[in-house]
């Protein structure tokens, strides 16, 4: 094949890809994924003659080094992306689960923090489905809330402000705890304020919640690593003396009586993770129940600021657009204001928690990432010099430093976004190559070329530092 022949083959390729891409995410602006994939070109051509291990570990490369660069900020981490297309799957461990030297492997669990309000989710749509659970019914129908005469569905869209009597996070009794809970009220409509409450409330109104979640979830999925218990596994996420307590105030509370809480509790593994990926996209939930999850409740006008940003808040209203029920969403008017990156399709959903934890799902492109990460589990302060910078890190805070003075306050979230999208961008730069590849080797007539590449591309990967 010549030069000249591999490089149309190559444009006609991202063309196919960048028009896939435009239809499944209704694209306004598609110039991040023409600068990705021209760059994949332009490695492609290099190693036009090299073979396929060659060209998958040229691209496999940055991405590993970002994953491992990050251990500069948290003690432990774990990564998962899976492109069900091109069948590339790659996990990375890297770190410690706290100061006793413990290393993070495969089999490391990681506190979710709110990601668990994603299994509370799939939870209720399956038992909807099953005509188990009714979200059109209101709270009050299933358990005694006396003042909570409202939709189940707005409430987990989160359109109500809703307070309970009392702090969930006391030492309170169960008896204290009970009637707390049961005597929430609607302080406010229309104001789509993310809250844990409407998620402890779903978790309660389910009927038969943990063991439906044991059926679902561990036996049919199996999601195996995947679980409120703590008695099994390296466990990350507290303060290195409580690493088998959950991080949240409220959950441990709730677990103090041995009830599992909605909103937070569950520890899980990156590979639980994409397994999830694997059953959502054999459509464990039928696509009308992805839609009802990813749906807002109201269909919440859009204000700008002067600059063209997201104005989030108005007089009388604030405004998140991005959240449906319990997860972000790509916003339909192509507006980035949430964790999911620009190329992703307009049916995509993310879910993050406060402990580092992060998972994309795409299952209109087949893709799937996620970011476990336990920068709770180590405390003490670390200092980092980049250049005439420091970066203190204490927990998931990062000063940055600039002679002797803290010119920025950063969160742990903050520092993984640009990894959150270099995960989505290396799964399509692999589809990329694996797509050309497979044209040579037709062009070409080598099956054994082509044989080659199913077993490089295609076999699940494991990096460790």
């Amino acid at each position: 094949m010549t030069k000249e022949e591999y490089i149309l083959m190559m444009n006609l390729e991202e063309y196919k890809i960048v028009l896939e891409f435009l239809k499944n995410g209704k694209l306004k602006e598609y110039h991040d994924l023409v600068d990705v994939l021209d760059d994949a070109k332009n490695r492609l051509l290099l190693l036009m003659n090299e073979n396929p291990q060659k060209i998958y570990d040229d691209i496999v490369f940055e991405y590993l080094k970002k994953c491992f660069d990050m251990t500069l900020y948290t003690p432990g981490l774990t990564t998962g992306i899976k492109d069900s297309k091109s069948g590339v799957t790659i996990f990375t461990y890297n770190g410690f689960t706290k100061k006793d030297g413990t290393l993070v492997d495969e089999d490391t669990r990681f506190d979710l923090a709110s990601t668990t309000k994603l299994f509370t989710t799939i939870l209720a749509l399956k038992l909807v489905s099953e005509g188990k659970f009714d979200l059109n019914r209101n709270v009050s129908d299933y358990k005694k809330f006396d003042y909570l005469d409202i939709p189940i569905e707005k409430m987990v869209k989160f359109y109500y402000n809703l307070r309970t009597d009392g702090r969930l996070d006391d030492n309170i009794s169960l008896d204290e705890l009970q009637r707390r809970l049961l005597n929430t009220k609607v302080i406010e409509s229309d104001t789509f304020i993310y809250s844990d409450i409407p998620f402890i409330i779903l978790k309660y109104l389910l009927p038969q919640a943990d063991l439906n979640f044991q059926n679902y979830f561990n036996d049919e999925m199996g999601l195996l690593q995947t679980s409120y218990d703590r008695s099994f596994g390296i466990l990350t996420g507290g303060a290195a003396d409580e690493l088998n307590l959950v991080n949240d105030p409220k959950a441990r509370l709730i677990e103090k009586y041995n009830l599992n809480p909605g909103h937070a509790g569950i520890f899980s593994t990156s590979k639980d993770l994409i397994k999830l990926f694997d059953n959502l996209n054999n459509c464990f939930l039928k696509h009308q129940y992805i839609l009802k999850m990813i749906t807002p409740i109201l269909d919440v006008p859009i204000l700008l600021n002067e600059d063209g940003t997201v104005k989030m808040k108005s007089a009388d209203l604030t405004l998140n657009v991005n959240r449906a029920m319990g997860v972000y969403f790509k916003h339909p008017g192509g507006i980035k204001v949430c964790d999911i990156p620009d190329i992703m399709s307009d049916e995509s959903f993310a879910i993050a928690g406060f402990t580092g934890s992060y998972a994309l799902f795409d299952l209109k492109n087949e893709i799937s990432t996620n970011i476990l990460a336990n920068p709770l589990s180590d405390m003490s302060e670390r200092v980092i010099d980049v250049g005439d910078l420091k970066y203190a890190i204490r927990g998931k805070k990062t000063k940055v430093i600039q002679d002797g003075k803290v010119i920025q306050t950063m969160s742990f979230s903050r520092i993984s976004n640009d990894l959150k999208e270099f995960q989505v961008y290396t799964l399509v730069k692999l589809r990329f190559a694996k797509n050309v590849l497979e044209n040579k080797a037709l062009s070409e007539q080598s099956s054994v070329l082509y044989d080659e590449i199913s077993r490089v591309f295609e076999k699940e990967r494991v990096f460790r530092k």
